[in-house]
């Protein structure tokens, strides 16, 4: 009786061992796909700065310069959030943490873009107004699917 006990334990050992080395080699995976992205985004960080600082002497030097965009705006009525969250369940504390900071403590639900599986699922479910749809767009981005999103997000805020 002892004896196959023993054995039922020794397997789930070795079972348990398994997954916690595919769960390391994952999560290194995951965490160097994470160091690309954030070399990218510090490596496009000179260029944005140098814009925005010419785009802001333009603005405060040219007094007929306006676009809806600088305009003093009065009492904010409507809101919307580009949640970006994962297409599978191996990044639940990240989706987690961005849901529920995407949700906040709003009285009028936002209108949602959601990008990713987990933000669609999420928001369908509580009855949010998705105007955008992107599962699976981490794996391949396109920049015409970002130009559309751009586009959106500008025309909303026009109007």
């Amino acid at each position: 009786m002892a004896k196959g006990n023993m054995k039922a334990i020794k397997r789930r050992v070795k079972s348990v061992t398994s997954t916690l080395q595919i769960t390391k080699a994952m999560e290194m995976v995951a965490s160097s796909k994470l160091r690309r992205a954030k070399q990218k985004a510090e490596a496009i960080r000179p260029y944005f700065e140098g814009l925005y600082s010419m785009l802001s002497e333009i603005a405060a030097e040219n007094i007929e310069f306006g676009t809806v965009f600088t305009k003093k705006r009065g009492e904010i009525k409507n809101s919307l959030h580009i949640v970006i969250a994962g297409d599978r369940g191996l990044a639940g504390g990240y989706n987690s943490n961005i849901l529920k900071l995407a949700t906040g403590s709003e009285t009028v639900k936002p209108k949602i873009i959601a990008i990713g599986r987990k933000a669609i699922e999420f928001y369908e479910k509580r009855g949010y107004e998705i105007l955008l749809k992107y599962p699976n767009f981490l794996e391949n981005i396109k920049v015409s699917s970002c130009s559309e999103i751009a586009q959106t997000v500008s025309d909303l805020f026009s109007s």
